[in-house]
């Protein structure tokens, strides 16, 4: 044998050895590539940063998700980790999307929602971002090596055979020695996630995997792929492995709602108790209406002239919060409704539709009221159709009970929509009528045209924020023709409007909001900007006008209305208290934030009481904790009263407890 030929076998065996340890190599540079990404997501989240603990939590993430891959053969191994370049790649980028939209994370419940991201496309491309394309850039790189790595082993093997020089069994390594390699990652990618976690959960994050908590602490805890874990072992123990909350669980809930009845019974001795007791009711949701437009001006062009003249003639809520979470839309039409909070993941209307809840239609239904709802848009999103039938609604009008005849946005335009629900509720002509108008002309992204909007944003034009205000101008004119439509139907003087924006505009960047404001705002002034909606009581004959500085939340909506009414909440489980009464209480929010009017509770991102900020009102200034921690304890004790009763189906429960104690 010549040593040119020497060489050249000595050559394809150092060949095929390389390419026999490449796939390990392989898993190696994907963990270093998703670390890469998980700390760019991190970054793009803003929401406490990368520290020590997650970025082992990511590791042992990573290698628990390609430890398997050392016992799989050397082709089968290279597509393997190609495949899992781009399914967490996708994993991280659907996070990140959705985050940007909803300011959380992706979970089991909500993945039960899929069928509604068809829906929110339009929305979807507009919170995509130029440099989003990081998270896909290593793929083909990945796609590319997984080829040629199948093709040189084809190739070589094929050479190495008809040389009959290097037996292809050589290569596939001992399995003893590949079972024990994979038996190792395993148990190192465990502890790489369980040494962390536990340190902290016996730390600063002790009690944080307790009961429903804001899903962001948990993230900073676990890191992106270990929420996921977590999300999916929290879901099947709830709906699998449950056992249901105990007596004294559910004595506590009975407990709660006793001592809150003790606010709403002070309606019953007030000079609005029933004062309207008899007229109608229409209740609107403006799609993503924000209190920060009212009142304002651009280019000497009001945005919403007809709701700033219309809020003269009412009673006006200045300090009114939406209370919504990942259900968005359906979560304002719970708490209005039901008076209970949303969960922490996904939709009641989903989730829990079968439920039993002592919603408003149902409580009127039993006054004589004929009860509605209203929404031009498909009865299947959002299950509101099952939903609306457990609560009870004598009628859904959806988009099949529409003409359209004014194309715009996501469906017809509120305009037409308007306009048609009050000839929905002149042909009933049952009174007195209770209907829930629910708009969505206003509906992220904002794109409606020019011709229907006719408002120039100014500086803002070409935005997404300058649609939004046009949007806005738009829904602002929309309500100025209802009113003149309920008065050329008649309706007007025996008819109580109420006004409310659903939830947030999805408009984070509070740079914008500077601009528009012209000034610098605080954090407090920051976060209450994202959760004040509107919200205003028309009363016949203008009655009642004025402003009521009062702290409120959309969970008050409908103890707001049985006091006009003049119906006891009685053994109703509500956890709102009517706006129009000297009863008070705090609005809380579903991350466990809170404010009752004279102090705001932001809470800190790691989910502890103490890191959190406290803000003395009406300046906003920086306050010491102590005046917020009993608030923030006794926010976080409502989420779960709350939370216990919507998932345990706890109603029926509470009522033959409640029976029991009359007897």
């Amino acid at each position: 044998m010549s040593q040119l030929q020497t060489a050249a076998r000595k050559g394809a065996r150092l060949s095929l050895a390389g390419l026999r340890h490449w796939p390990y190599w392989g898993a190696m540079l994907l963990i270093a590539s998703m670390l890469y990404k998980l700390n760019w997501l991190d970054g793009e989240l803003n929401v406490g940063g990368m520290n020590h603990w997650k970025w082992t939590v990511n590791l042992g993430a990573m290698v628990l998700a390609t430890f398997w891959t050392v016992w799989l053969g050397r082709r089968t191994r290279a597509v393997a980790l190609a495949a899992l370049h781009l399914l967490l790649s996708i994993a991280i980028f659907a996070d990140l999307i959705y985050f940007r939209y909803f300011k959380d994370f992706i979970s089991v419940p909500v993945l039960m929602q899929a069928g509604q991201v068809g829906e929110l496309q339009d929305s979807i491309w507009n919170l995509i971002h130029g440099g989003d394309w990081i998270l896909f850039a290593d793929v083909p790189v990945a796609v590319a090596l997984a080829a040629w790595t199948c093709w040189r082993l084809r190739r070589s093997r094929a050479r190495s055979e008809s040389a009959s020089f290097l037996p292809a069994r050589r290569f596939r390594g001992p399995f003893w020695a590949r079972l024990a390699l994979g038996a190792a990652l395993l148990v190192a990618g465990i502890y790489m996630i369980a040494i962390p976690v536990n340190e902290q959960k016996n730390g600063w994050a002790r009690g944080l995997f307790v009961g429903n908590w804001w899903n962001i602490p948990i993230y900073n805890v676990t890191g992106l792929f270990g929420f996921h874990g977590y999300d999916t072992y929290r879901y099947a123990k709830e709906h699998w492995f449950g056992s249901g909350p105990s007596k004294e669980e559910i004595a506590e809930a009975a407990d709660w709602f006793a001592e809150r009845g003790k606010l709403q019974k002070q309606a019953e001795s007030e000079p609005l108790f029933g004062a309207y007791k008899g007229k109608n009711v229409l209740v609107i949701q403006a799609e993503a209406f924000q209190e920060f437009v009212l009142g304002k001006s651009v280019n000497g062009q009001e945005i919403t002239p007809n709701l700033n003249k219309l809020i003269k003639q009412s009673l006006y809520f200045p300090n009114f919060y939406h209370m919504t979470s990942q259900g968005r839309t359906s979560d304002a039409d719970f708490l209005t409704s039901c008076s209970l909070h949303p969960m922490p993941s996904g939709s009641v209307f989903i989730r829990f539709a079968d439920h039993e809840f002592n919603c408003l239609p149902k409580i009127l239904n039993g006054q004589g009221y004929d009860t509605t709802v209203h929404h031009a848009y498909d009865g299947s999103f959002w299950n509101r159709t099952n939903m609306y039938r457990n609560m009870e609604y004598a009628k859904f009008y959806s988009l099949n009970d529409y003409t359209n005849d004014e194309p715009l946005g996501w469906s017809i335009g509120d305009k037409s929509f308007f306009r048609q629900t009050v000839d929905q509720l002149k042909e009933r002509g049952r009174n007195p009528f209770y209907a829930l108008a629910i708009t969505i002309s206003g509906h992220h992204p904002f794109n409606l045209p020019s011709t229907a909007t006719d408002f120039d944003a100014g500086e803002f034009s070409g935005t997404t924020f300058g649609d939004y205000l046009e949007a806005s101008h738009y829904v602002d004119a929309a309500i100025g023709e209802l009113v003149q439509d309920l008065k050329d139907e008649g309706l007007w003087d025996d008819t109580i409007l109420m006004f409310y924006g659903d939830h947030d505009n999805s408009l984070y960047d509070m740079k914008t909001y500077e601009q528009f404001y012209g000034r610098a705002l605080t954090d407090q002034e920051k976060d209450a900007l994202v959760r004040k909606v509107p919200f205003f009581i028309r009363f016949p004959n203008d009655e009642n006008a004025g402003v009521s500085e009062k702290a409120a939340g959309q969970i008050d909506t409908a103890p707001t209305i049985m006091q006009l009414l003049g119906i006891p909440v009685g053994d109703n489980k509500l956890m709102g208290v009517s706006m129009v009464s000297g009863a008070a209480k705090p609005v809380v929010f579903r991350n466990g934030g809170y404010t009752d009017g004279k102090t705001y509770y932001i809470p800190s991102s790691d989910g502890i009481v103490d890191n959190g900020s406290c803000y003395s009102l009406p300046d906003g200034t920086k306050t010491d904790m102590a005046a917020c921690k009993p608030g923030a304890e006794a926010a976080k004790k409502e989420l779960e009263i709350s939370d216990r009763v919507v998932e345990h189906d706890l109603i029926p429960d509470l009522a033959d407890a409640a029976e029991e104690e009359k007897r």
